[in-house]
C-alpha cells in the first residue's frame, strides 16, 4: 500500500522551540526566586533529557550536590507548570515561526490524502499553543492524532508517543515516515518501526542521526533547497511526498 502517513516532532521540527522553552524556565525559575539561569551551554546538556519534570528534578539533584538550591518535588512541579504557561503565552504572542517547507509540506500531504500526526515532549496545552499559533487558528485541524507528554508512557517516554499515533491510524510503522530534529525522536521513532527523516536544529546540528534514513537542513523549498548532511536525497530539492515515498519504500522507488 505504500505510504499512508506523515508523522512530524513538534518542538524544533515544526518550529525552532527551544531558546523559547529555555527562557520559560528562566521566567518561572525567577519568578519562584530560584538563582538557577539555564544559559545555551546547561540546556543543550539537558536537551537529550525527555519532558520537564525529569529534566528539572536532574538540574535539582546537580544543584544540590554542588551545594545550591534545591526545591522539593512539590515546588517543582509548580515551576513545571508555571514554565508551561510562560512558553503557551510566549507563542500566542508570535515567538514562534515554522521552519521552512512546513507549511507548504502540509498542505502538498494534505492533497495527496495523506494522513497527518504528531508528537510532542512537551505538555498538551504549549503544544497546542505552538501549533495554533505558528499554523493559525486551525493549526490543530492539520493532524488527525496528537500525542504530547501526557500520553507519554514511561519508561518508553517518546517512542510511546509516535506508537500512540500509529494505534490511532491503525497501520504498522512501514506506512508511516517519522520527521524530527533530534537523536532521542530519531531513535524513539526507529525503534517503532519507522523510517526518520532528520532536520537538525539550533540544539541539535551535532546530535548522530545514524538511524535516520536521510538528513537535511531543513524541509526547504523547491526555490531554496534544503543542504544535505547524509544520505540521498535521489534527486530532490526539498521534502515532498514524492521524496518521503522514496525514502519509505526504496525497493519499490528502485524498481
Amino acid at each position: 500500500m505504500g505510504l499512508q502517513a506523515i508523522i512530524f516532532d513538534v518542538d524544533g521540527t515544526v518550529a525552532e522551540t527551544a531558546d523559547l522553552h529555555r527562557a520559560a524556565f528562566n521566567r518561572a525559575f525567577e519568578e519562584h526566586g530560584l538563582s538557577w539561569h539555564w544559559d545555551r551551554a546547561i540546556y543543550a546538556q539537558l536537551m537529550p533529557v525527555e519532558f520537564t519534570p525529569p529534566k528539572l528534578r536532574l538540574f535539582a539533584v546537580a544543584a544540590r550536590r554542588a551545594g545550591g538550591q534545591a526545591p522539593s518535588h512539590e515546588v517543582l512541579a509548580k515551576i513545571a507548570t508555571r514554565k508551561a504557561h510562560i512558553f503557551s503565552d510566549l507563542a500566542r504572542n508570535g515567538a514562534a515561526r515554522l521552519r521552512p517547507g512546513v507549511a507548504r509540506l502540509l498542505q502538498e500531504a494534505q492533497a495527496e490524502g495523506l494522513l497527518l500526526g504528531a508528537v510532542s515532549t512537551s505538555t498538551r496545552a504549549e503544544t497546542q499553543a505552538l501549533l495554533s499559533a505558528t499554523l493559525g487558528v486551525h493549526g490543530l485541524g492539520w493532524f488527525s492524532s496528537l500525542k504530547t507528554a501526557e500520553d507519554a508512557q514511561v519508561p518508553t517516554a517518546e517512542r510511546s508517543l509516535y506508537q500512540g499515533v500509529l494505534d490511532d491510524f491503525g497501520i504498522e510503522g512501514r506506512r508511516a515516515i517519522a520527521i524530527d530534529d533530534s537523536a532521542t525522536g530519531t531513535t524513539a521513532a526507529y525503534r517503532c518501526g519507522l523510517p526518520v527523516l532528520a532536520t537538525p536544529s539550533l540544539y541539535t546540528a551535532r546530535h548522530s542521526f545514524a538511524e535516520a534514513a536521510l538528513t537535511v537542513s531543513d524541509l526547504g523549498h523547491p526555490a531554496e533547497p534544503f543542504t544535505v548532511i547524509s544520505g540521498d536525497a535521489k534527486g530532490h530539492a526539498c521534502v515532498s511526498p514524492a521524496l518521503l515515498r522514496d525514502i519509505a519504500s526504496p525497493k519499490a522507488a528502485a524498481a
